[in-house]
């Protein structure tokens, strides 16, 4: 049998090292993408509604809408004055504690 030296045994430690990237870059590309693409179809829409094109293809035509309609006549309507007598309510006084168990005193 062999002995072996104590002297040549060396003790060794092993390490980890993990790193964690926090710089919070991610993402930030699709969101401006959606931004972009918003603020364009809301550009869109509002030269569509508040640009007048869709009354000009009237104007081109010619389109001229006359309709008769009949004369109405309202009768002059009087509404009487009333008059609403004043309501005095009393309402019970009510302890509320949220605290216990026990139902509400009226008083």
């Amino acid at each position: 049998m062999v002995d072996r030296d104590d002297d040549r045994i060396r003790d060794t430690e092993r390490t980890t090292t993990t790193v964690v990237h926090t710089d919070g870059d991610r993402g930030r590309g699709g969101g401006l993408l959606i931004a972009v693409i918003l603020l364009i179809a809301v550009a869109a829409l509002l030269f569509f509604l508040f640009g007048g094109n869709f009354n000009r293809a009237a104007d081109q035509v010619g389109v001229n809408v006359n309709v008769d309609v009949p004369e109405v006549k309202v009768p002059d309507v009087q509404v009487p004055e009333v008059n609403v007598p004043d309501i005095n309510v009393n309402l019970p006084d009510v302890d509320v504690n949220a605290d216990s168990k026990e139902e509400p005193k009226q008083e």
